[in-house]
């Protein structure tokens, strides 16, 4: 029973391997080793069109961005000017942030990135908050699916087997963070009996200091946005007659992290709050 509680919690975190819930699927996993090589254009909003997204972008690469090298920052118009050009396109990978939601590609408030050519993005995370530590997070999410690629199944039991480790060695002297805006009033009443260990409820911007600060004895839980892909989906019946249809999205999975390095422990459940069973599948992990 404890070995299959195990193998869902894993598979939350990879879902399936042709990306139903955002991770990528057989086209995008082709395009990582090519996004890798290009030099990547990052794309600044205009002054005044996002509040301090272009300075914390800049931050958030600089202290978190490893996948790649050789990063660019470009204008709105000169990233346009690039992708209508055919050539200069295949050039280029690109990362840029979108407000409204992306037919067939990301959801509204998403990190996108993929090669200039494509009209769909490799990778995206939705990123609703813009601040130095919700950019670094999004940005190591992106890093942590590209790096996986094909090889998800590996990397799953893997991640099974660390995780593991690391709880049984370190979970005492550790302290877990749960934030105050995704925990219910049912939640708040259980948890002391259910949890050994210390923890606090904090907010939103406590979680975001740690993160910040790299404190090595924090955990934290934290959901992370799924969406289906592609958004809209059609579908051609025996006589002929297409039909669209918009896929289900804004699918939020709950992952335990390393306020360290962001390092995913695992992936614990799913739905709108984190739940009293969300944390006993975590504490179910020292059993594996």
């Amino acid at each position: 029973m404890k070995i299959l509680i195990i193998c869902v919690c894993i598979s939350l975190v990879c879902f399936n391997a042709n990306a139903q819930l955002g991770l990528l699927g057989k086209k995008p996993v082709k395009q990582v080793e090519t996004l890798r090589e290009r030099p990547l254009l990052v794309v600044l909003w205009d002054e005044g069109e996002l509040d301090d997204f272009n300075e914390n972008i800049k931050k958030a690469l600089d202290l978190a961005w490893t996948f790649s090298t050789d990063i660019r920052y470009i204008s709105k118009d000169e990233w346009k000017t690039i992708y209508k050009d055919k050539d200069e396109a295949k050039k280029y990978a690109h990362l840029y942030y979108t407000k409204k939601m992306l037919g067939g590609n990301a959801p509204d408030h998403s990190l996108l990135i993929g090669l200039v050519e494509n009209k769909v993005s490799t990778h995206f995370a939705f990123t609703p908050h813009l601040g130095l530590a919700d950019l670094i997070f999004s940005l190591k999410n992106i890093q942590i699916d590209l790096e996986i690629g094909n090889d998800y199944k590996n990397k799953m039991k893997e991640m099974g087997k660390n995780a593991s480790k690391f709880l049984n060695d370190s979970l005492e002297t550790k302290t877990v963070y749960f934030d105050e805006a995704n925990v219910s009033k049912k939640f708040l009443k259980k948890i002391h009996d259910v949890y050994p260990f210390k923890y606090e409820i904090v907010s939103k911007e406590e979680i975001d200091d740690a993160i910040l600060n790299k404190d090595s004895d924090i955990l934290f839980f934290r959901q992370v946005v799924r969406a289906q892909r592609p958004l809209t989906k059609t579908r051609t019946d025996i006589s002929g007659k297409t039909t669209a249809k918009t896929a289900s999205m804004n699918v939020p999975v709950t992952f335990v992290y390393k306020a360290s390095d962001l390092e995913i422990i695992s992936g614990v459940g799913m739905g709108n709050d984190i739940g009293i069973k969300d944390v006993e599948r975590f504490l179910s992990l020292m059993d594996y």
